[in-house]
């Protein structure tokens, strides 16, 4: 029996708060996903719900993530928090901003974009993609292998690697990567 996993995400900005809980939602193993906008709502949430693991975006210069992760630590110090954000906050000591955390992830460009960075091409100019190709460069941006985004789609690897092999030429990319970042800055991902 696999054991689904309960997550809260609290981030001040919505595009990065439901970004990520869209990221997750319907992922493999993971079961409730909730988000918190405030550090009160993060509390009042997992006091009524405890979470799995707590994700906590930081942002440099911007003490909202660490306080809303040491208001949640002051009052369930056992909460298994994991802060997330750029590279200049990741080498900041996150152990030292909030005692307690569980870790810190360091962001990805194009993992979670925000809207200024994410520019919406006018449909003239977007490529387009069947329902079918969403979905397979959706499980790209998972980091699922093709046997994996087969499975979950019933297809056979060699039907997704023909569909791979679409989405690359219809974006003219040549890798996953440039497939899910180019997917991310078109809106096909967001």
């Amino acid at each position: 029996m696999t054991v689904a996993v309960a997550i809260v995400v609290y981030a001040d900005r919505p595009s990065t708060r439901h970004g990520i809980a869209r990221s997750l939602r319907g992922a493999p193993g993971i079961g409730r996903v909730e988000c918190a906008a405030t550090a009160e709502e993060l509390v009042r949430g997992y006091i009524r719900s405890p979470a799995d693991v707590v994700l906590v975006a930081v942002r440099p210069d911007e003490p909202t993530g660490p306080a809303a992760a040491a208001a949640l630590l002051s009052v369930a110090p056992g909460a298994s928090v994991i802060m997330f954000g750029s590279f200049s906050t990741a080498s900041a000591a996150p152990s030292a901003m909030v005692p307690g955390i569980g870790g810190f992830l360091r962001k990805y460009e194009g993992l979670y974009p925000e809207p200024a960075l994410a520019a919406v091409p006018p449909d003239a100019e977007r490529p387009r993609l069947s329902e079918r190709e969403l979905q397979i460069l959706w499980g790209m941006a998972q980091g699922k292998r093709n046997i994996q985004i087969g499975a979950d789609l019933a297809l056979s690897e060699d039907s997704v690697k023909t569909h791979c092999k679409r989405i690359f030429r219809k974006l003219g990319v040549h890798d996953r990567a440039e497939a899910v970042a180019i997917g991310f800055r078109a809106g096909f991902l967001s």
